[in-house]
């Protein structure tokens, strides 16, 4: 198994609270009525079947006025696809905010997300959001900056057979989803976080809890040995396959996953799966078989930011899979 991973590592701290739901919570403790249902509204049982995705987007798309489907819609092809980004969005930028969305609208579109995502990967959209809230100064509208300012995008047609795509974009989130039946991928996407931690109400969140911690363990498993061959140098470095980078793929640095142990490559397979399983449950396992027989074709990312003052609570990372690219629907 070889499988580039790129990480940078400054120290290891622990919080107890990691990736949770918040239920339950007064609208006094949400910055807007987004915010609120982004934090607290709980989608049906959501089914991941082509079929039910497909419906999710219909229902979305029949609620919005001509002005809303306009914003949201885009051809399938677009070069505009590629033209995502992670920063705070401009007041021009692609895509339906939320902020423009009433509050039955905001629940279409949580139903969506929990359809194309697993339970994991739709609470840590959610929960990027809501980190993204504690930016604002003193919970005022800042333009590019929190929950009502992230987007949504549906390129082609929703269908249960043939290919279609959606992108959610925002600060610290450039996630893209390609669909093809029951064939999804999620690459390529940005997904970070600042602050790395936050309370609302009583409730601990972080939303990449999971990937820190997991990403620490594994290199605390490292022999003296392995630790020279794995770190490349003192400072941080830098995100090389971030947004207007599709075409780049690192030179692989560092130290194979080959020469581990088996339990430090169960221990890789269980960090890769932090990002992979993002997606349904079923497309998840097949995508962590691939990756398990035919490496490399993954590449992810993890940089610290020293924008906001601590950088350890200000984070990057990206998720690639350099053989799929917008599941091939631009080539």
């Amino acid at each position: 198994m070889r499988i580039l991973l790129c990480s940078t590592v400054c120290c290891v701290w622990m919080v107890l609270s990691t990736n949770v739901a918040v239920c339950q919570i007064e609208r006094e403790h949400f910055v807007s009525d987004a915010s609120q249902y982004i934090g607290s509204y709980q989608p049906k049982s959501p089914e991941h079947t082509p079929e039910a995705i497909a419906a999710a987007a219909a229902a979305l798309i029949e609620s919005l006025d001509d002005s809303q489907r306009e914003q949201l819609l885009q051809p399938l092809d677009t070069e505009e696809r590629r033209e995502w980004t992670n920063l705070p969005a401009r007041p021009d930028a692609d895509g339906l905010r939320l902020g423009l969305m009433n509050d039955s609208q905001v629940k279409l579109a949580c139903e969506l997300m929990a359809s194309l995502f697993s339970e994991q990967g739709y609470r840590k959209m959610c929960n990027i959001m809501l980190a993204d809230d504690q930016l604002l100064r003193g919970g005022r509208a800042r333009q590019g900056f929190g929950t009502e300012e992230f987007s949504i995008v549906i390129f082609g047609e929703p269908s249960a057979t043939e290919p279609w795509g959606f992108q959610l974009d925002g600060h610290h989130v450039g996630v893209n989803v390609s669909v093809t039946g029951e064939d999804m991928t999620m690459s390529p996407s940005f997904i970070g976080t600042q602050p790395e931690a936050f309370n609302i109400a009583d409730n601990r969140i972080r939303p990449i809890g999971d990937e820190i911690d997991g990403a620490y363990a594994l290199a605390g498993s490292l022999t003296d040995d392995q630790r020279r061959r794995a770190i490349l140098r003192p400072e941080r470095g830098r995100i090389l396959t971030g947004p207007g980078r599709d075409d780049q793929v690192p030179t692989p640095k560092g130290i194979p996953c080959e020469s581990f142990t088996v339990e430090q490559k169960a221990a890789v397979l269980q960090l890769i799966g932090r990002w992979v399983n993002d997606l349904p449950p079923a497309q998840a396992e097949r995508r962590m078989k691939q990756i398990e027989a035919q490496g490399p074709s993954l590449i992810i990312e993890y940089a610290c930011q020293d924008l906001g003052g601590n950088p350890l609570d200000h984070l990057h990372t990206m998720y690639r899979d350099p053989t799929n690219e917008y599941g091939g629907q631009l080539d």
